[in-house]
């Protein structure tokens, strides 16, 4: 199969979560049934298993292929993660609550919407939002920004950028996991973490800034609480209370996939204490191609300009033993045995150095 083409399996999640919200439309009630409704989160198991069977990836030439092609699946990604919160808000919106089989037809579609669009969102929306944040285009970036309200976490850009790339594996390196640390832990420690840090961090910088005036206006942590505010505010204008908070549990869903990623690509890797390494290898072929990229973590650090087709593979690190969906649940559901396998790896991945 070309390259280019695997790379098509980033639209498995969005797509089949588009799906789901977009037939409902043709549908008499506007909702799916319960057997209908749970029979749409086959491909996000599907994709777990093949997660779990993949075979490893195999380093390849990078191939030159059109720009415009790669751009081309960022912008629908953006597209569908856009759509698939509008659609989840009228989705919402629809539900019946009038009778017994209604309420339990409802509840079963808001469980399965919470885990469609969550997923959705943070294996797609945050991926693509990440991409765009690193690129020079002022445009793209403001695009990323916008993305990264769709699941409020827009000051993720400033700590990201700011404090992961400028400080990683060091003590003022928040996104760090420290050895030992549970992922309950640096959960509390980064969710509030970020914000506070991304608002320290762009005070000092409109303190030192020589064109300073506005104040807290030219915040940019300010400004992206401001849209996130404004737009929790037109959805529950236009779509109600139930419909905002759908779409903050789907946001908060996201953002724990994005700090779960977080919290094993550079688990004990603080200080430099087991060898140099950007962070943890994952040989996973489904996770590089349905993640756009974003398990070739330690390329990305070794170069942050590199865009997500061209980020170079590297074997320099401790060995992840699944792909980046198997270590999402396995980090949350069972994290002792997840850390005693970490240690392990970490101790061979030292030998391997000396």
């Amino acid at each position: 199969m070309s390259v280019r083409f695997k790379h098509l399996l980033c639209f498995i999640l969005p797509g089949s979560t588009f799906l789901f919200l977009i037939t409902s439309l043709f549908l008499k009630k506007g909702t799916h049934d319960i057997a209908n409704a749970l029979v749409w989160t086959i491909p996000f198991l599907l994709v777990l298993l093949a997660d779990w069977l993949s075979p490893d990836f195999k380093s390849e030439a990078l191939t030159k292929y059109s720009k415009k092609f790669y751009d081309g699946i960022l912008y629908a990604l953006t597209f569908l993660q856009f759509a698939n919160i509008i659609l989840m808000l009228n989705y919402v919106n629809q539900l019946r609550w009038e009778s017994y089989n209604d309420i339990v037809i409802s509840l079963v579609n808001l469980v399965v919407i919470r885990f469609l669009v969550g997923t959705s969102s943070g294996t797609s929306g945050i991926v693509v939002a990440h991409e765009l944040i690193h690129r020079p285009q002022v445009p793209l970036q403001l695009l990323g920004r916008l993305l990264l309200c769709t699941v409020c976490y827009e000051h993720f850009v400033i700590a990201h950028k700011r404090g992961h790339h400028l400080n990683l594996g060091m003590p003022d390196d928040i996104a760090t996991a420290r050895l030992g640390e549970n992922f309950k832990d640096y959960w509390r420690r980064v969710y509030l973490g970020y914000l506070r840090y991304a608002w320290r961090s762009e005070q000092d910088r409109l303190a030192l800034s020589p064109n300073h005036y506005g104040g807290i206006a030219h915040n940019q942590v300010f400004q992206g609480l401001m849209v996130e505010f404004a737009l929790l505010i037109l959805i529950i204008i236009y779509y109600g209370w139930l419909a905002a908070f759908m779409f903050l549990y789907q946001a908060l869903a996201a953002v724990r996939i994005l700090e779960t990623v977080n919290y094993f690509q550079h688990w004990g890797l603080e200080s430099g204490q087991f060898g140099k390494t950007y962070g943890w290898v994952s040989h996973s072929w489904l996770s590089c191609y349905a993640l756009i990229g974003l398990s070739h973590h330690i390329g990305h650090h070794e170069d942050e300009n590199k865009h997500f087709h061209e980020i170079a593979y590297s074997e320099q690190g401790p060995i992840l033993p699944y792909g980046y969906f198997v270590m999402n649940l396995w980090v949350k559901l069972g994290n002792p045995s997840y850390q005693r396998m970490a240690i392990r790896e970490l101790e061979n991945f030292h030998r391997s150095q000396l």
